[in-house]
């Protein structure tokens, strides 16, 4: 178990962010453990502004027309077994609760607890939204994002034969034209650069799936493989790669070194044989479990150069790094000097595992969110750093 005091969590946040704020000005932007949000859901009836549906909670809840978690810039919602659809005995996509608390990180205050709707539409359908979206006006050539996450006990960790794998979308990074809606993407919206990223199972296990879209702000939307060198594998669609936790994180270390990614469930480290299969547990460890993720992106130095940047950690390992994304491409009807200004945790899901009928729900909790203009110093050594020692018992952190 976890042996640091839980009693004392908010205030250890509060001062990381106080001494980040005196030492390094302006490069720590946020800092979020929710424990101070009043109570909210993303169904309250407050929030039912529109005439379609009447008395549905709206999809789109904006700070300044609606009462969304402070601090915070907007939500999208859209659940299917929720109280507010009309099933009382379910959870709203979003909570952020005391009486969640057991699913807060150390056991007390509050979390972003989002909850996954199995619903097949007979369409590739998404579901579930959960969206949380920080909005930063004045934006970035480069931003840094660390969180906790959590899933639970019921989540469904294996593929179930037969069925659609299932998809849920965690995390994206983007940049905004701040015209039109900051949802709207593809190449009719306003977003891109986007770089997301899902959590998935299939037959061959646990997935690290990421997604990179072109930009400025919709234009040349799509990458293609031969539009970034040095990934792993080939992208597939319009710029996803569906990752494992063996060969593909190969010289995705600090330095080009191997990551060692610690077995939670075996001990030591998950090998890096392409034939072995890495389930959720060995990744993101047993229910009750909490993850560090981190990401990085930086722009482009200029339209079509090939020198922008993604990073992914894994509790404090690099398991993914690429220098040669062209963020940003030239571009005949806009500005092209886009930044990074948009920042979401949750998002929909691809989940049909279980009949309608059993209406089943899953939760994913996240915790202690924050954003910086840059890499914390203990990551940015290109030295390989002493690789995280292998747990000597099972227990869960």
């Amino acid at each position: 178990m976890n042996s640091h005091p839980i009693v004392s969590r908010a205030s250890v946040l509060l001062f990381m962010a106080a001494t980040y704020s005196s030492a390094v000005t302006s490069e720590v932007l946020f800092v979020e453990n929710f424990d101070n949000q009043p109570d909210w859901t993303s169904g309250l009836e407050i929030n039912a502004t529109s005439a379609s549906p009447a008395g549905k909670p709206d999809r789109v809840q904006s700070a300044g027309t609606h009462v969304i978690p402070q601090g915070w810039y907007s939500v999208r919602q859209d659940p299917v077994w929720a109280p507010s659809t009309g099933h009382p005995d379910r959870h709203e996509t979003i909570e952020i609760l005391a009486s969640n608390s057991e699913k807060a990180r150390g056991g007390v205050g509050k979390s972003f607890v989002s909850w996954r709707d199995s619903y097949d539409a007979g369409w590739n359908y998404w579901g579930s939204e959960s969206m949380l979206v920080k909005f930063l006006p004045e934006g970035y050539d480069s931003l840094y994002v660390e969180f906790w996450i959590r899933f639970g006990d019921n989540w469904s960790r294996e593929y179930v034969s037969g069925t659609p794998s299932p998809a849920s979308k965690l995390f994206r990074v983007s940049s905004w034209s701040e015209e039109g809606s900051e949802y709207q993407a593809f190449g009719d919206g306003e977003l891109g650069p986007i770089a997301l990223w899902d959590h998935n199972v299939n037959s061959y296990g646990v997935r690290n799936a990421l997604a990179f879209r072109g930009g400025p702000h919709g234009d040349n939307y799509g990458f293609s493989s031969g539009d970034i060198s040095g990934l792993p594998r080939q992208i597939v669609g319009i710029g996803d790669i569906n990752l494992n936790f063996t060969r593909d994180v190969l010289g995705m270390g600090a330095g080009g070194e191997n990551p060692k990614i610690v077995d939670r469930v075996n001990g030591g480290y998950i090998s890096n044989d392409p034939n072995e299969k890495v389930v959720h547990d060995q990744v993101f460890g047993p229910g009750g479990a909490w993850t560090k993720i981190a990401f990085y992106v930086k722009m482009n130095t200029a339209p079509g150069r090939t020198d922008g940047v993604f990073k992914q950690w894994l509790n404090g390992e690099q398991i993914f790094s690429n220098t040669s994304i062209p963020w940003i491409r030239p571009s005949s009807s806009e500005n092209e000097n886009a930044k990074w200004n948009l920042v979401a945790i949750g998002g929909n899901d691809f989940f049909q595992t279980y009949p309608n009928s059993d209406r089943r729900e899953e939760w994913y909790s996240i915790d202690d969110v924050v954003i910086r203009t840059d890499i914390p110093a203990d990551l940015m050594s290109e030295e390989l750093a002493s690789p995280p020692s292998p747990p000597t018992s099972l227990e869960v952190n």
